[in-house]
């Protein structure tokens, strides 16, 4: 055996070995080809990923306008408020998320229902993300508006609390609470069905977590109110941490943030000292609404509905046993009584009666008729509340004689009435520009024939007295009575005055928009015929036998008229303890009316449900509202008091009442 010779399967490996080279050249070469094509040809790509991995673009919350008063004083702004968020793709569900709902205090329940939500949003990214390296992870909010103590905690346990931010939002707020519920409304969280009816080009203007208007002042003014959300950019490692140390922040491009635009700001027409007033006045009643009208201008003094609900209880949910007493309460609480319900006005039409007869020519001012407490008309007798013998128009609207206004309806005819009624503003909405209004009823010949067939006598009489079908809103009411006061001329009801931009630490703020009165139409009413029907008016109030005498103020003169409306009976009510069923059976007590007589400023309308006679019940709010205003509120803004101008004004003795 030659030892120094070659072994056979050396040459064989030799014959190999050329082709065992090559491949691991050709290994190489693809190698370093990839290894270039992602370090020079991918490179602006991979660190954009690598970039966007770290660097997160972060929401910042806009501040929903301020809303105001006439006088400055805050109706609805936004306070701080902390928020939790979450990483779910991100966070420890065996560690860090038994650790972070013990600092929350989640029950049982609320636990392991956050924890199946994070799981299913943590198994959505994480295989999205298998699909697409760009997908950006999500970042969840798992609870709302916490304490301060909360958030001492989470600092406190930082460290230890991988995935989860806690970030300072702004909420909305409403410190005069219940007392302008139904004016400016409420807001809340938006939800998929809202989301879903954006147009295209407005998607991405809300998301889930934003709150939006709902009713009132806050939804129909909510492109003004909302304002535009912002965003930073912020570094977060592999474990969702946030990291703030120079060098991290060196990492993030420009632009590094986009601050978020703030909602406009509303200046309404109301005055919040005279609506506290209402509700002070309001005390020992269970429901009804007010509302003043500035007689000059047509501009929102005052609304108030009873009983309000807190629209601070809205903007972070209602529980379900809130909800529940909301929505079973039989005084409705949820209903604007200003403008959404409409009511029989009762004795409060006859001022618009007596101009319509008057100017038909079917009375004179000096025309008499003979109350005998009952109009028996075919089979049908018509009452009155008293017995006053031969009684003139002056006298019929003074002491409020139904018979008078029979006789007058049916001289006048239903049309004319209902023609003047119309001229006033009645049977149409105002157009006040929030909330569902009804625009109520006047009846015509015609309606009548087509909803009841044919046509009596005796509607023409009811409608005379404000009865039948005839129903207006307490809006409508007010809005008319400021057109009896002005002379004629009806305005559009105005609750926003301007438009402002926000005040900021830096200054500016100011009007950007000012609405100026709006007149609906000049009424075409004889100023004689008027000046007569404001005489009886102030008579209402001011003469012994008026039905508001025994309730006059004297700080001020004022005209007005009470009116008791009748309702229709009801029985057994669901929800209604049938030990109260009397009071839904009782009249509802209503004043309308304004001051000073000889120069008005100021109607007001009140309306007490099922408050019995108008008189005893509803004309003592709008004098305690006439009181405040004209001694101790509107002197206040202006610097000094103003005795009111007008006739010397009768002593404070008692007399009867309607």
């Amino acid at each position: 055996m030659n030892l120094l010779g070659q072994r056979p399967d050396v040459g064989e490996f030799r014959k190999r070995y050329k082709w065992l080279a090559l491949a691991v050249v050709a290994l190489n070469l693809v190698l370093v080809g990839k290894l270039a094509h992602l370090q020079l040809i991918k490179a602006a790509e991979n660190a954009a990923i690598a970039h966007d991995n770290i660097v997160h673009k972060v929401t910042l919350a806009t501040s929903r306008g301020v809303i105001r008063d006439r006088h400055g004083v805050v109706l609805a702004a936004s306070r701080e408020s902390w928020n939790v968020y979450v990483v779910p793709a991100r966070l420890d569900l065996d560690k860090t998320y038994p650790r972070l709902a013990e600092l929350l205090g989640l029950g049982p329940v609320e636990r392991a229902t956050l924890e199946q939500r994070l799981r299913e949003a943590r198994a959505k990214d994480l295989a999205a993300l298998k699909l697409d390296p760009k997908h950006r992870i999500r970042e969840i909010i798992v609870r709302e508006d916490i304490s301060r103590d909360t958030v001492g905690a989470l600092e406190t346990h930082r460290a230890e609390l991988s995935a989860v931010s806690w970030i300072s939002v702004p909420l909305r707020y409403y410190p005069q609470k219940e007392l302008t519920f139904h004016l400016l409304g409420y807001v809340n969280e938006v939800n998929k069905e809202d989301l879903d009816a954006l147009p295209e080009g407005q998607k991405k203007e809300l998301q889930p977590g934003d709150r939006v208007g709902r009713s009132g002042v806050e939804k129909a003014w909510e492109a003004f109110l909302r304002g535009q959300r912002g965003w930073k950019k912020v570094v977060m490692d592999a474990r969702g941490n946030r990291r703030t140390a120079k060098e991290d922040q060196a990492l993030i491009d420009a632009p590094a943030e986009n601050p978020p635009v703030p909602g406009r700001d509303l200046r309404l027409s109301i005055d919040a000292d005279l609506v506290s007033t209402a509700r002070k006045a309001f005390a020992g009643q269970l429901a009804g609404a007010v509302v003043a009208i500035e007689v000059k201008t047509g501009r929102v003094l005052a609304v108030y509905s009873k009983p309000g609900i807190d629209p601070n209880d809205f903007v972070t949910g209602l529980s379900q046993k809130q909800a529940e007493a909301i929505l079973t309460n039989p005084l409705s609480p949820l209903t604007d009584k200003t403008l959404y319900e409409a009511y029989f006005p009762g004795s409060t039409m006859k001022p618009f009666h007596a101009l319509a007869a008057l100017g038909a020519g079917a009375v004179t001012r000096d025309s008499h008729e003979l109350c005998e407490h009952v109009l028996q008309v075919s089979r049908t007798r018509f009452k009155c509340e008293g017995f006053h013998g031969q009684i003139s128009m002056h006298d019929a609207i003074v002491r409020s004689c139904n018979v008078y206004f029979y006789q007058l309806g049916k001289k006048t005819t239903l049309d004319k009435m209902s023609a003047m009624d119309a001229e006033f503003g009645f049977g149409q909405r105002s157009g006040v520009g929030f909330n569902h209004e009804s625009p109520g009823l006047i009846p015509t010949t015609a309606w009548y024939m087509q909803h009841y067939g044919g046509f009596r006598t005796g509607f023409a009489l009811n409608a005379a007295i404000g009865q039948g079908n005839t129903k207006v809103t307490v809006l409508q009411l007010a809005m008319a009575y400021a057109a009896l006061a002005n002379g004629g001329t009806l305005y559009a009801p105005q609750v926003v005055q301007a438009i402002e931009t926000p005040f900021t630490d830096a200054g500016g703020g100011g009007i950007e928009q000012d609405f100026p009165p709006r007149i609906r139409r000049k009424i075409g009413v004889d100023p004689g015929q008027l000046k007569f029907v404001k005489e009886a008016m102030a008579g209402v109030v001011n003469e012994e036998g008026g039905t508001a005498y025994r309730e006059r103020t004297t700080k001020v003169m004022v005209a007005g008229k009470t009116g008791t409306a009748q309702v229709s009976r009801v029985g057994q009510k669901p929800g209604i303890d049938p030990h109260l069923i009397w009071y839904f059976n009782r009249d509802h007590a209503w004043f309308a009316g304004f001051a000073p007589y000889d120069d008005p400023e100021i109607a007001i309308a009140v309306l007490v449900e099922h408050g019995g006679g108008g008189g005893h019940n509803a004309a003592p709010i709008a004098m305690r509202m006439f009181d405040e205003w004209f001694t101790r509120i509107k002197p206040a803004h202006e610097g000094a008091a103003t005795a009111p101008d007008g006739k010397p004004l009768p002593s404070a003795s008692k007399g009867p009442a309607k």
